[in-house]
């Protein structure tokens, strides 16, 4: 309930209400947009240097302080008997929960304004600050609550041929039936978001042209009891001539299902691949897509750049959202190794492709991770990521980017040990080599971040030897060291990573954990 609380809406034009129903003034545009930030922010509050950085991000560290205090003191001005529901400390700035009510965070007035006839209220309707931060979280924030008020459109049906995936009716007793569909259908699911696949019954093979049997493949789920044991077997095979590629055995009185179910998809996407190879003429985009991924074996700008091409020509064959949002994925490597180029452009092109594919294809459980990923790394948005990340798993409960980017959140959000043990889940994962790196980086970072220093190095190191040119574990690495009192080896890989940033330096390590927005609350962050 409202009564008796100050209301602040940010849908529309910013406003704020005391308990009588007066509006306060608050006049300047910065104040209103930290107000609104906070409003919107887990549990109403924000890092100090996240504002900082989202309204004055074009200004030195010192001046941006400066202004950032200044604008406080006006706010503190401008709410006058107010002011209490404003709390502030050196790190973080928040509201009182117990003192204000916010239009966003109230389910039922968000059903009742998408209910309502006419124009749809825009976040923070008028409100422009000439900040290039503030104006990418603000196009953030009126997408994801234009989403909410108003569900996307279906996307368009594509008549491109595809691969396909018959699925077969298991065999045995009911209750296993019932287990090896289970698995068959979450191996199919699985395949189809990684590129769009056509999935049938085994029924419809004989309605199949030949060109269509030419490209079925058929997975094949069995399990029984063996000795006490459950034993599974998974088997792919291809529909027009019986060749088996695939015969995946387990037996065993714990089998891991979700690992299983990844091994099978590692091994099918490759042999779809392998076909799409071997068989150009066909232009299966999911082969296109698949190859340009597993050609990712480090991040230098020509490697991603070669795969970018190759899953450009899958959409234009096919255009399906989940290639957008491997092209907006990619781009994250390019930012985040500081490989050069124009930094700006290619985050506009990640926003871009991530928007289109997060509209296109909202029930994609690929889509939904790799956007989850974005809106946490790149967005600064967690509300939005946590969102994304739980409809991800719950779509799809095997697919380790969901699982893993879930976690990631989780430990952005303060939630360390819960973000631990979902990352840590994620990396016993088989999945393709080229994801592997960044699924081992999250639980690095995870790791250390809920205090298992120990543990955090020794993937680190992995890390390091596995993928060498990978930098942005390096830069976690230095700082772990440090930590841990292994002060060599910190100053070595500074030393390493000037290579890449001729001014990198201890302190500028130390000065990047603390200002981070995501990892400053952790022990890691805060006491280097």
């Amino acid at each position: 309930m409202s009564s008796g609380l100050h209301k602040i809406h940010v849908l529309g034009a910013f406003r704020l209400e005391s308990p009588t129903g007066a509006v306060v003034a608050v006049k300047a545009k910065r104040a209103r947009a930290i107000l609104a930030a906070l409003a919107t922010g887990r549990d109403l509050a924000r890092p100090r240097a996240w504002l900082q950085d989202l309204l004055w991000s074009e200004r030195p560290k010192a001046q941006s302080g400066l202004s950032m205090r200044q604008c406080l003191h006006a706010l503190r001005r401008d709410l006058g008997e107010s002011r209490d529901i404003l709390t502030t400390d050196k790190d973080v700035i928040a509201l009182d929960a117990a003192k204000v009510w916010v239009d966003v965070r109230d389910d039922d007035h968000l059903a009742g304004l998408g209910d309502a006839a006419g124009e749809l209220p825009q976040f923070l309707d008028g409100l422009t600050i000439e900040d290039p931060a503030f104006q990418r979280w603000l196009d953030d924030r009126r997408c994801h609550y234009g989403r909410r008020l108003a569900p996307p459109l279906p996307p368009e049906k594509s008549p491109v041929a595809r691969p396909i995936i018959i699925r077969g009716r298991p065999d045995g007793m009911i209750s296993a039936q019932t287990y090896d569909t289970v698995l068959q259908d979450l191996i199919c699911k699985s395949i189809d978001d990684a590129g769009r696949v056509r999935l049938l019954d085994e029924s419809a093979m004989p309605l199949l042209s030949r060109r269509e049997a030419e490209r079925a493949f058929r997975v094949q789920v069995s399990s029984a009891d063996i000795g006490g044991s459950r034993g599974v077997s998974v088997n792919l095979s291809r529909s027009s001539d019986g060749s088996v590629f695939t015969n995946l055995v387990r037996v065993s009185d714990d089998i891991d299902m979700i690992d299983l179910v990844n091994e099978a998809v590692v091994k099918s996407m490759e042999e779809i691949a392998r076909y799409g190879t071997d068989l150009p003429n066909h232009k299966i985009a999911t082969a296109l897509s698949v190859r340009a991924l597993l050609s990712v074996t480090n991040y230098a700008p020509s490697t991603i750049e070669n795969a970018d091409a190759l899953i450009a020509r899958a959409f234009e064959i096919d255009p399906q959202p989940v290639f957008l949002a491997w092209r907006a994925y990619l781009r994250t490597f390019l930012l985040g190794e500081a490989v050069g180029g124009n930094a700006e452009a290619i985050r506009e092109e990640m926003e871009r492709f991530i928007r289109l594919a997060e509209e296109q294809d909202p029930d994609n459980s690929i889509v939904l991770s790799l956007a989850a990923f974005i809106h946490s790394m790149w967005f600064l948005s967690n509300e939005n990521a946590l969102e994304l990340a739980q409809r991800s798993h719950k779509l799809n409960p095997s697919n380790p980017y969901g699982i893993s980017y879930l976690g990631m959140v989780q430990t952005h959000l303060g939630n360390y040990e819960e973000g631990y043990r979902l990352t840590r889940r994620a990396n016993s994962l088989t999945v393709h080599r080229n994801a592997k790196s960044s699924i081992r980086y999250v639980a690095m970072r995870s790791a250390a971040c809920a205090g298992r220093y120990t543990e955090a190095i020794k993937i680190g190191e992995a890390l390091g030897r596995d993928a060498p040119g990978f930098v942005a574990p390096k830069r976690l690495m230095g700082m772990l060291y440090m930590k841990v009192g292994r002060v060599d080896e910190a100053e070595a890989m500074v030393e390493t990573l000037k290579q890449h940033e001729p001014d990198y330096s201890v302190e500028k390590m130390r000065d990047a954990f603390r200002a981070s927005p995501l990892l400053h609350r952790s022990a890691l962050g805060s006491s280097i």
